[in-house]
């Protein structure tokens, strides 16, 4: 009778600890948390249709803290040693906590392209200046 009791009593233990387990294995998914002082995401990407490029830079800052956003958007080509060279830029002020600038360049000869974002992110007179690379484009 003892044995029974002792086997039944550890079964329920080990059970238990088996659904302590499964709870704690069902996190809750943390956000994610910002990747700057002054911003909480930049992005850079580029698309493209044909020979034009579409150049999108997108900063997320903070609502109630960041003051302005300075975007120098520049598209960039790879030549033939790995380096990047200048194609064409595009520059604008935004007085917005979060941006989507978008920009398209046509005519491109063939190649790999990609976009260069630097953002300068104001909270009042401080600011952050982030730079993004977008994935590489073949045109």
């Amino acid at each position: 009778m003892i044995k029974r009791v002792t086997s039944l009593l550890c079964a329920a233990v080990l059970s238990a600890s088996f659904a302590v387990g499964n709870i704690a294995s069902a996190a809750v998914p943390i956000p994610d948390s910002p990747a700057y002082e002054r911003a909480y995401k930049c992005i850079s990407e580029i698309s493209a249709s044909g020979t034009t490029a579409t150049c999108t830079s997108n900063v997320i800052g903070f609502s109630g803290r960041t003051t302005k956003i300075v975007i120098n958007q520049t598209l960039q080509k790879k030549d033939s040693s790995g380096d990047w060279d200048y194609v064409y830029s595009w520059y604008d002020t935004f007085n917005d906590s979060s941006v989507l600038f978008t920009n398209t360049k046509s005519s491109l000869s063939k190649g790999t392209y990609r976009v260069k974002t630097v953002a300068t992110v104001y909270e009042g007179t401080e600011n952050e200046t982030i730079t993004e690379y977008s994935a590489e484009k073949i045109i």
